[in-house]
């Protein structure tokens, strides 16, 4: 890269454009590569490159409705286990709420959706279904969420991946098995959050879309709740210009010992919760849902 020559030497306008001449060079050698001036609770200012990883405005988000009809299937307690084992890595390890957590962000959608059901008194028979299904997604829910946050689940989780034989139609659930189960095994403690890097990218008040309110577990994409679901969150995102995403950020403070932008732990875990949830949502109907 050229050393860029300032033309105006006062202060900050050197520091802007020395900034900007960077900037363009770097734009013009990587489109996704990005110069900033960077401030957070140890600088007050330092020149910093971003490279964030592209989440698509995607919602990343797990169907759990299917994993309960299977735990009350003895038929298929073996594949209810191995789903419990990845539902386990994913929220112990890598981060991805439950939407029974309380601080969560769907557990308030879900509140404000069941207010909206206790406040309509025009169809009964509608109320009482959207009631039942409220019911059954909370106390499913509890149940489904002690099992992942079990310890012991995820100390099994390479033995139950192993030992799971496959039977018909069955090869795609041990095929993503394995891609978690080898990404654990390379990044045993990485968490989605681990690139996450608000307070350096973003205004300090800036409201934005944070990873736990597109990356999380959820009862159903095909109930009752759906449409107005979406609806709702679509409606909150649509306000809000920032959207917390992983990026690589190389502070130039000191000389970086590197600065090469790694997503291979985000590239394949993005990929292999699109492959999970798309396997769930082939068994997330209403006729295999068991009462409780």
């Amino acid at each position: 890269m050229q050393i860029p020559a300032c033309v105006n030497d006062s202060f900050p306008q050197n520091i802007y454009q020395t900034q900007q001449s960077i900037y363009q060079q770097l734009k013009a050698i990587d489109e996704k590569l990005l110069c900033i001036i960077a401030k957070d609770e140890r600088h007050v200012a330092t020149l910093a490159t971003v490279k964030r990883f592209d989440t698509n405005m995607t919602l990343y988000y797990i169907p759990v409705r299917p994993l309960w009809h299977w735990m009350q299937c003895g038929q298929s307690q073996s594949l209810a286990e191995l789903i419990i084992s990845m539902f386990a890595y994913l929220e112990q390890v890598v981060g991805v709420p439950f939407y029974t957590e309380q601080d969560s962000y769907l557990a308030s959608q879900y509140e404000t959706l069941e207010q909206w059901v206790n406040d309509d008194q025009e169809d009964d028979a509608c109320r009482d279904k959207q009631l039942d299904e409220l019911y059954t997604m909370h106390n499913a829910g509890l149940k489904i969420y002690a099992q992942i946050i079990n310890p012991q689940k995820l100390i099994t989780f390479e033995s139950v991946v192993q030992n799971f034989q496959p039977r018909e139609k069955e090869q795609d659930w041990k095929l993503v098995a394995d891609g978690f189960l080898q990404l654990y095994r390379q990044y045993p403690a990485r968490s989605i959050f681990d690139n996450i890097h608000s307070a350096l990218l973003y205004p300090q008040d800036a409201d934005r879309i944070y990873a736990d309110q597109y990356i999380s577990f959820y009862w159903s994409g095909n109930d009752c709740f759906q449409d107005c679901l979406f609806e709702m969150i679509d409606n909150h995102f649509q306000e809000i210009a920032y959207m917390d995403e992983p990026a690589h950020v190389t502070l130039f403070d000191y000389p970086p010992e590197s600065i090469t932008a790694d997503f291979d732990f985000e590239t394949r875990l993005f990929d292999l919760i699109n492959d999970l949830s798309r396997l769930l949502n082939r068994y997330d109907h209403e006729q295999c849902e068991p009462a409780i």
